[in-house]
């Protein structure tokens, strides 16, 4: 597949290399402001859209409840002018009245049995109507008397109030008396009963069991007045429904002057009544709806029936308005946008008090936004014409751009074409060219950096000829050089393929060289070597830097160990292009490093069997070294049984005895310490009072030997440190009885102590004979002896314990000695920087201590002097605690058994036995089983606490004491159980 690019001329690369750099950005920019103006117009239309549309719903709501009182208002001047009237009339069928001769005269019976008026008055009368439902004989002319006496107020209502269209009175026996006056007889039906009509039955017990003002439905006006609502109210003659007095509002009234509302945006108001039945419907909503208002009514015959709009006339039936119908139903308030029958309009209705009608005010969404969308287009045409600039102006461009590359091309492509004579005379051979001259300075300059090339180049192939021959001598040189060592030397590429093999011993490869060459690592060796292999390969890849490997496989002469090391050869640009690996065979090596293994293995062995067989041995020798000791010191008791000879030989028993004991426990301790079984439990010491006693064992070992013992113990004086209390005697008594035994007759041992930083350093100085040069650093092995040519007690293994237990103490110890000048040894201890010793008095202030009745016995085994006196300080406080305590073990169960202490405090790290074995064996012995046993340890690791709490302890302390604390824990155990026992 050829993967050159298309070659184009000069003139169209130019003309390209114009658009793509110059027009082409040029006309993004452009687009992009167009792009801006619209986005950010059309941002701002819609920002001042939904501004304009929240300020509208808000007007709206407002206006829909404003109007809606002011719709209650006018009708409320309707319902009190009924409420008025009715009582007027409730007064009048009270009274007896008879007709006025004017009334007699224009009152009369027609055939049919109607009794009814014929005329008006002279003063503008009501009307009146007796249907024939009732018959003549009990038609009461009274009662037409009593409610003609009221037909002044029913004319002054009508002429009062503006919305009334008809005052009437009708009574349960089908009689109405009506105003203003009309043709009765012509109007209504014979049979006329007004039970049957809305506007008698809705004032009803049944309808309106309270009997206040009502408003109707809507209904056809059989008195000819067309589509009207009427407010009506009962009148009762004690409790007894006597008719209805009403005054009636024409629908065609409440469109032209109750829905005369002004509302913005062109909007229009629609009144419906409580159960969704349009009550007033004004143009624009017939429109909107589809539906005809029904206002008036052409009468060619009576109406016979009660008569209520039809069901397409109400909201909630309507299809267009269906889905809106539960919201307009359920809310006495809202405001909702719909959609009906195709058209977006903004619903906001408020509910007229005491009527239960809705004002609906309706608005088209359109015509809020109507400016936006005048702006809306201009800003359109504005941005259209821009575009259209741009066009114009990017075509006169395209013509100005075309002509200037055409010119340009010419002036640059006749220097490029000489320039292309000249390099393919270069590329023949014909390295030394002269230049030209050119107008373009840039131009020039390639000219002559061609002809200084074609220079260069010759003088480089000259030079190439001879490095190529000094190549081949080195490379002779190199073989030469390979061929004389054992490495073998690889070359391969990331995939693990042989490129180059360099080695004078083919037996030492997998496979001849031949078969090599070209093959891969995978192919040659087993899965495990080659992902071993290629796994470094990758890791070299990685991290750039140069990695050994050892591996063992099978060659052409047997199984072999190898030693490599893969090392990146990177190009001039840092990139990894192949790998040298040097092989150097190292079976010879791993065969002595096997055997050194074997060796290192059965010394260890040897060495387990050594540190076991001391330790049998030195239990084994303790025995018969009891009864030695033990029958020894009771003939000492008996001296005045045996002769001087005879305490002699008994002294000289005793004595040996302990030196030999003192040998068995070094070699115990030894034994512990290579097997891993002796602990130290480190806590802070006071090292004054361990020093006191050091010095006063060895002092009569230095007396017996004339050597004068110093020291400058003066800054050790309350001191601690973190140590093993008797391990720390143990090391210090091993190292002042060392100065003793190595010294000379009358010579003289200092002992020291100094502070170094964060840590208490003891020096033991002597002027003893000295450790020469080249034992110093076998003086700490065991069974080491300085001088053979002296005879001296010990087995040679004390300086090998004392730097084991030091170590064990976080400690080090060093030496330095000069022959007959002496010794100097060094320990260095961990210092306590801070120890925290209670103030008992101060405590003592802060509270009172608690007193017990009848003596409490506490026991404490604690085999740390400094600790058993902290404790008893604090318990000498308390005069009804007897206090006594133990150093090891087996002395506190003693003393546990025989005194049945109420509290018994146990230290963990006891001699020989510690904590939790005391505290097993006090638990099966029937006089402490139930004892209060509170452990005292340095050990103060949660899992330390939570062992020691699982074994059984009552409770767990750790230290240092704090007094509080401690305090506190003796009120618990000794005052608190008292009480619950009693």
């Amino acid at each position: 597949m050829n993967n050159q690019k298309e070659k184009s001329p000069l003139l169209r690369w130019i003309w390209s290399s114009f658009i793509r750099t110059a027009l082409v950005p040029l006309l993004v920019v452009e687009l992009v402001f167009i792009a801006f103006y619209f986005i950010s117009f059309e941002w701002s239309k819609n920002s001042i859209v939904h501004n304009l549309k929240e300020e509208a719903q808000v007007e709206l709501k407002q206006l829909a409840s404003t109007e809606s009182e002011v719709i209650s208002n006018k009708v409320r001047s309707i319902s009190e002018v009924t409420e008025l009237f009715r009582k007027e009339m409730e007064e009048a069928m009270q009274e007896e009245h008879s007709l006025s001769d004017e009334d007699k005269q224009r009152l009369e019976f027609a055939g049919n049995g109607v009794y009814y008026s014929a005329s008006n008055t002279s003063s503008d009368g009501a009307a009146v109507y007796y249907s024939n439902a009732m018959p003549d004989k009990k038609k009461d002319i009274g009662k037409v008397a009593q409610i003609l006496s009221q037909q002044n107020l029913m004319k002054h209502i009508y002429e009062s109030e503006p919305l009334a269209a008809g005052v009437y009175m009708n009574t349960y026996d089908t009689l109405n008396v009506i105003y203003p006056y009309f043709n009765v007889k012509n109007q209504y039906s014979p049979t006329m009963k007004a039970q049957d009509y809305n506007f008698f039955y809705q004032a009803d017990k049944e309808h309106n069991p309270s009997g206040e003002v009502v408003w109707t439905d809507a209904y056809l006006d059989p008195a000819g007045q067309g589509w009207i609502a009427s407010s009506i109210a009962p009148v009762y003659n004690d409790n007894f429904l006597e008719g209805v007095v009403g005054i009636d509002i024409k629908v065609s009234t409440i469109v032209n002057d109750v829905l005369n509302i002004d509302i913005p945006w062109e909007g229009y108001g629609i009144l419906m009544e409580e159960d969704g039945t349009l009550l007033a419907l004004p143009e624009e909503g017939e429109q909107l709806l589809g539906l005809t208002e029904l206002k008036g009514h052409t009468y060619q015959h009576a109406v016979l029936k009660n008569t209520l709009k039809p069901s397409n006339y109400n909201v909630f039936n309507l299809q267009a308005t269906k889905p809106y119908a539960a919201s307009l139903k359920e809310n006495s308030q809202g405001l909702l946008e719909a959609s009906i029958n195709g058209e977006e309009r903004m619903l906001a209705w408020s509910t007229v008090p005491k009527t239960g009608w809705k004002l609906l005010v309706v608005i088209e969404e359109d015509h809020i936004y109507g400016n936006i969308a005048d702006i809306n287009k201009t800003l359109i045409r504005i941005g259209a014409l821009l575009i259209a600039a741009l066009l114009v102006f990017y075509l006169g461009y395209f013509l100005f751009l075309f002509r200037y590359s055409k010119k340009m091309s010419y002036q640059v492509s006749r220097p490029l074409l000489d320039m292309k004579n000249t390099v393919h005379d270069i590329g023949r051979g014909n390295y030394f060219q002269s230049s030209q001259s050119y107008s373009i300075e840039e131009l020039d300059d390639i000219d002559k950096s061609i002809t200084t090339m074609g220079n260069t180049l010759g003088k480089a192939n000259e030079a190439l000829h001879a490095a190529q021959q000094e190549l081949k001598e080195k490379e002779s040189d190199l073989r030469a050089v390979i061929s004389s060592i054992d490495d073998i030397i690889m070359r391969i590429d990331s995939q693990g393929r042989y490129l180059s093999i360099w080695t004078r011993n083919e037996q030492k490869l997998a496979k001849p060289i031949r078969e090599l060459m070209g093959a891969s690592i995978p192919e040659v060796f087993s899965e495990e070597d080659s992902n071993h292999f290629m796994s470094t390969i990758q890791e070299v890849s990685r991290t750039r830097e140069s990695k050994n490997m050892e591996y063992y496989i099978t060659t052409l002469s047997g199984k072999r160990w190898f030693q490599g090391r893969l090392s990146p050869i990177e190009d001039r640009q840092g990139s990894e292009t192949h790998y040298v690996l040097t092989v150097r065979d190292i079976t010879g090596l791993k065969e002595l490093q096997e055997s050194l293994r074997k060796a290192k293995e059965e010394a260890e062995r040897a060495s387990q069997a050594k540190s076991e067989f001391l330790s049998s041995m030195s239990h084994e020798l303790r025995t018969p070294m009891n009864a030695i000791l033990g029958f020894a010191q009771l003939l000492e008791f008996e001296e005045e049984n045996l002769n001087d000879s005879q305490m002699e030989n008994v002294e000289e028993i005793i004595k040996a005895g302990n030196h030999l004991l003192t040998l068995i426990n070094e070699i115990l301790d030894l034994a512990k310490i290579e097997s891993g079984k002796l602990s130290v439990s480190i806590e802070p010491v006071e090292v004054s009072s361990v020093i006191d006693e050091v010095l006063s064992i060895t002092y009569p070992l230095a007396r017996k030997r004339d050597i004068q013992l110093n020291h400058t113990i003066r800054c050790c004086r309350e001191t601690y440190v973190y140590a093993d209390r008797t391990r720390l005697k143990q090391v210090l008594l091993n190292l002042l009885s060392n100065a003793v035994k190595y010294n000379q007759e009358g010579g003289s041992i200092h002992f020291s102590c100094s502070i170094q930083q964060h840590t208490l350093q003891f020096i033991v100085e002597d002027t003893g004979f000295g450790i020469e040069e080249e034992e110093l650093p076998h003086i700490f092995e065991p069974f080491t002896r300085i001088r053979e040519d002296v005879v001296i007690e010990g087995t040679g293994i004390g300086l090998a314990l004392t730097k084991q237990l030091v170590a064990m103490m976080n400690g080090t110890i060093s030496v330095q000695s000069k022959v007959e000048q002496g010794s100097i040894f060094r320990i260095e201890m961990p210092l306590v920087e801070w120890m925290d010793i209670p103030n008992l008095e101060q405590e003592r202030e802060q509270g009172e201590y608690a007193t017990f009745e009848g003596k409490k016995k506490v026991l404490y085994v604690e085999d740390n002097p400094a600790n058993l006196h902290l404790v008893q300080k604090i318990l000498n406080k308390y005069p009804d605690i007897e206090f006594f305590s133990a150093a090891n073990g087996e002395m506190g169960i003693d003393l546990a058994q025989a005194h049945e202490p109420d509290l018994l405090l146990l230290d963990i790290h006891l001699p020989e036995q510690d904590g939790y074995d005391v505290l097993s064996t006090l638990k099966r012995m029937e006089e402490t089983k139930n004892t209060v046993v509170v452990a005292i340890s340095a050990n103060a690791m949660p899992r330390d606490m939570e062992k020691g709490i699982e074994a059984g302890f009552d409770d767990y302390m750790t230290k240092p004491l704090q007094v509080q604390t401690f305090t506190h824990m003796l009120q618990k155990y000794l005052y608190e159980e008292e009480n619950k026992d009693n």
